[in-house]
């Protein structure tokens, strides 16, 4: 329908029970009309709008992850379209407003931002403009400055997440595109140093793609989730199932998640761990874009298992976004199709995690 309008949320993080954030974008899918992004928060009694940084003239805000250093020190980062192009990074902090914050050089799209609060630092990661290589800054104090991640040669790079175990132990991951071959899941490691590639094991023949991670900050051994999907190779349907994999320090261990089958593509998109023993993973499972419906996978301690989670909407529904603030309770986002197929709308699920 013209001029449907278009909400979605993409990123969420909660410091408490009682304290979350989710962002994303808003526009009419007829035009796509420049404006602030999508910002909400929840205090205990429901989730209620906030008012994004002013978008400026000519320019569509899309904010994609949130992460806080306390319940007053809050970024969130994306991207700006139009007559402005280029990294978004909003900061929550004075006068308990939203404020566009000045980004450093290379522009291009951020993905993710993580913050640990013990540090007063934070990371954002994305893709240059040309989509050609990570981008990556660090936040220490209150100044932005840009970090090389490693090198990479290919025709395209997207970087989805981030997250830290240690100041010295930080993960990025996504996908990149090698010329005339399938993309492969990418994910990198910050020593203290540099940015540096490290091996993802476990893809089908046909590639693969990360698009989520949570570390445990002081696990010992250091544990960190990373989800998304793999694919099979060849013609006709191809298998398509959840990609889990375990940093446990050193290198990436795939894990044993539920399977996809016919009709049914799963694909991971986020994932929060309270503990060890205690994690959860969201995204979407269809026949494609057209049809899919939510979700939902935990983590035990031993094993991933799937879970009921109600498709709230119509059509195409997915989550990307999960934050636990703890064992008990967990807070989804994510978008889908009104009944009448009138737009897209955005989705907010409250459910509790497997123990």
């Amino acid at each position: 329908m013209a001029g449907a309008p278009i909400t979605a949320l993409v990123g969420v993080t909660c410091l408490s029970a009682t304290d979350c954030w989710a962002v994303g974008d808003r526009f009419s899918s007829s035009s796509a009309k420049a404006g602030p992004a999508l910002i909400e928060h929840y205090s205990g009694h429901g989730w209620s709008p906030v008012s994004a940084a002013p978008a400026q003239k000519g320019t569509l805000d899309e904010l994609s992850g949130v992460a806080c250093l306390s319940a007053s020190d809050c970024w969130a980062v994306g991207m700006r379209s139009g007559s402005h192009s280029g990294n978004l990074i909003e900061h929550y902090g004075a006068g308990s407003r939203w404020t566009m914050i000045s980004t450093p050089s290379p522009q291009g799209e951020l993905g993710a931002v993580t913050c640990q609060p013990l540090l007063g630092q934070c990371w954002a990661v994305g893709s240059s403009s040309d989509f050609r290589r990570a981008i990556a800054f660090r936040l220490v104090g209150s100044r932005w400055s840009y970090v090389r991640p490693a090198q990479i040669q290919a025709s395209f790079v997207q970087v989805n997440g981030v997250a830290c175990a240690t100041p010295d132990d930080c993960l990025l991951v996504g996908f990149l595109t090698p010329k005339h071959a399938a993309s492969q899941a990418l994910a990198e490691r910050w020593n203290g140093h540099v940015w540096s590639r490290v091996a993802v094991a476990g893809e089908l023949s046909g590639g693969g793609s990360l698009a989520g991670i949570d570390c445990r900050p002081g696990t010992s051994p250091t544990t960190c989730w990373a989800v998304g999907q793999t694919v099979g190779k060849g013609s006709g349907v191809v298998p398509i199932h959840p990609l889990v994999e375990r940093w446990n320090g050193h290198v990436f261990i795939p894990a044993r998640s539920p399977l996809g089958g016919p009709g049914n593509y799963p694909e991971l998109k986020a994932v929060s761990c309270t503990a060890n023993t205690q994690c959860q993973a969201v995204g979407s499972r269809g026949s494609g874009e057209d049809e899919a419906s939510v979700l939902t996978q935990g983590w035990n301690g031993s094993s991933w298992a799937r879970e009921t989670s109600r498709s709230p909407l119509y059509g195409f529904q997915t989550l990307t976004g999960v934050s636990c603030p703890t064992a008990q309770e967990c807070w989804a986002v994510g978008e889908g199709q009104n009944r009448n197929f009138s737009g897209v709308r955005l989705i907010l699920e409250q459910f509790k995690a497997s123990l």
